[in-house]
Parts: C-alpha cells; sequence; structure tokens
C-alpha cells in the first residue's frame, strides 16, 4: 500500500496495512539525509527561535522559490528515509510552491497544507490580558475580527489545495494543562462557528481537515469534534489527555493523532522508554483504524535522535495491521 493510500484509509477511519507516521515539524534534516535547511532573505522570529543555536552556520538564499524548493526537497528526502506518510512544507517563504514542488518530487505521499485559523487561540504573554479582557467586554467586537482573519484563511485553504494539498492543519492551541483558555460558552458561541467554517471550506475543495490544539480539550472536546474535523492532534499527554479514553469515545467520529510525549518522553527518556509509549499507543488508538502514529507536538531540536528513531522504529514493527 502506498503512502497516500495508508493516509487517506485512514483519516476514512478504516485500517490500511499499517499505522500511517508523521509530524507536523522536522526541525533538524541534517542528521538524517546529511543536509541542512536554508534560510531566507527576511526570515521571521520563528526561524530564530527554532535555529538558534545553528543561525549563524545555515546559508541565506535570496531566491524564495530556490528556498522553498531546497527545504521542500530536504524535507521530503527526510520523510522518505523516516517512513513517513505525510509532508507538511515549513521554513519556507512560498508555501504554495512548496506544496507543489512535493506533489512533483513525490507524488506517494500526502501533501498536508496549513490553516491560519481563527485567530483565538492562547495569546502570547504579551496580548493574553488585552484579549481576556476583550472577550469578555466586547465578544462581537472579537468575534468580527475573527470572521475577517477566518475569510482571508479561506482563500488560503482552497489555493494549498488547488496546489496538491489533500489535507489542511489548524495549529491552533485552544485550551492550557488545566482546561480550555476561555470559557466553554465562548467557544460554542464564537469559536466553533468559525472553525466549522474553516473545515467546510477544506470540505468543500476535496481536502481532510485535522485539527492541532495542545492542552486539556474535556470540557470542549463534544463541540470541537461537532465542528465537522477530521482528525484530531496531538491528544495532549502532559494534559491528562488519555489516548485510549479519547479513542473509546470519539473514534467512530474522527480519525486520532498522537500522543507519544514530546515534553518528557521524547525529550528525556530512553530509547527503550520511548518506543514502550510508542508501542502503548498504537495498542491503545489503532483498533479499528483511524490513527496516526506521531509524538504530541513535533520533532522539535532538543529530540534526541535516537528517541526519533526509536519512535518510527516501533511504528513500522508493531503498526501492521493483521490481514
Amino acid at each position: 500500500m502506498s503512502p497516500r493510500e495508508r493516509v487517506l484509509r485512514a483519516l476514512s477511519l478504516e485500517e490500511p496495512d499499517r499505522v500511517p507516521m508523521f509530524e507536523l515539524e522536522f526541525q533538524y534534516p541534517e542528521l538524517v539525509v546529511g543536509e541542512r535547511y536554508v534560510l531566507w532573505r527576511g526570515y521571521g522570529s520563528w526561524e530564530r527561535t527554532v535555529f538558534r543555536d545553528v543561525l549563524s552556520r545555515m546559508a541565506v538564499v535570496k531566491d524564495p522559490v530556490k528556498a522553498t524548493r531546497h527545504n521542500t526537497e530536504v524535507l521530503v528526502k527526510t520523510c522518505l528515509k523516516l517512513g513517513y506518510d505525510i509532508v507538511r512544507p515549513v521554513f519556507v517563504p512560498d508555501p504554495l510552491e512548496a506544496i507543489r514542488y512535493a506533489r512533483k518530487i513525490a507524488p506517494q505521499l500526502v501533501v498536508m497544507g496549513s490553516s491560519p485559523g481563527t485567530g483565538l487561540g492562547i495569546p502570547d504573554g504579551r496580548s493574553m490580558f488585552r484579549m481576556v479582557r476583550w472577550a469578555y467586554t466586547d465578544p462581537q467586537g472579537l468575534r468580527r475580527v475573527a470572521e475577517e482573519r477566518v475569510r482571508r484563511s479561506l482563500d488560503f485553504i482552497r489555493a494549498q489545495v488547488e496546489a496538491g494539498a489533500e489535507v489542511i492543519v489548524d495549529c491552533t492551541d485552544y485550551a492550557l494543562k488545566t482546561g480550555p483558555f476561555f470559557k466553554p460558552d465562548f467557544y460554542h458561541k464564537v469559536v466553533f462557528p468559525l472553525i466549522r467554517l474553516l473545515v467546510d471550506e477544506a470540505h468543500k475543495a476535496g481536502a481532510f481537515f485535522i485539527q492541532h490544539t495542545d492542552g486539556n480539550l474535556w470540557p470542549i472536546l463534544d463541540g470541537l469534534i461537532a465542528t465537522g474535523i477530521d482528525g484530531l492532534h496531538s491528544i495532549d499527554p502532559s494534559a491528562g489527555m488519555r489516548l485510549r479514553d479519547v479513542k473509546e469515545r470519539y473514534g467512530d467520529k474522527i480519525a486520532l493523532c498522537g500522543n507519544v510525549d514530546a515534553a518528557r518522553t521524547l525529550f528525556k527518556g530512553t530509547p527503550e522508554e520511548v518506543a514502550a509509549e510508542a508501542k502503548k499507543c498504537i495498542e491503545d488508538a489503532a483498533y479499528g483504524g483511524g490513527y496516526f502514529l506521531t509524538s504530541s507536538n513535533c520533532i522539535y531540536r532538543g529530540v534526541p535522535l535516537e528517541n526519533t528513531l526509536a519512535l518510527v522504529g516501533t511504528g513500522l514493527k508493531y503498526g501492521r495491521y493483521r490481514p
């Protein structure tokens, strides 16, 4: 079975030949394929944060197309070598060109695009007080701003699907480890109708929609799933989200993606501990299909390579479905 067939079967809540795998970001391809990402002129704060330890040693490419194609090619090589089934281009100045190029050089993989989201996730520390005050004193005003953002997001979703994306992921965190950032009522009245617009647009364009959010989602999970999302990532273990519980309650409605602990096990654990946790995830959620083995966040710089290899090796060895 090809990676593409495997992914589409899992997103249709069916059993493929084995559990598919992917990561939202893979930040050190040089350790896997011997090639670094490049920077482009005008790179942003996220690149400065991710690559702060190697920034001075990274090449800067002025041509955005060359930078996009190089980083996409390096990521595709990494995904193919590790056995991933989805490639999500990141660290690229031209996301649409990245999607087109990924489809061209790796037609066997599913290309994942990104949704800019609602803008109503957890704000940074500088704007948190302002956002909370706005939500309580002028919720309709905040909603109008979010609606405008979503309208722009719809155009971008369509463009990515036209470029070749078959899955759209929205990386917006809606909850803290202790629970949702806003009161549940705010999500039902304001946030979820906007998410549904994003989901409906992806579906109308012919793509699946996966929602990524960290945190304890139990107080709002019914409403989030009712928006029509096709999958949920990351089912945050550090917030007490047990994969088996989510599978038992929602496994017939959405695909589940996760949830090897990126904050603790992948970062601080041994390869044996990573393998044991990955195997437990497969045991808890793979039955019946509709499951992707991933970390609970991404493969970030700081995760030991041997732990990454233990994660994917466990998926390849123990993720097989019986005929």
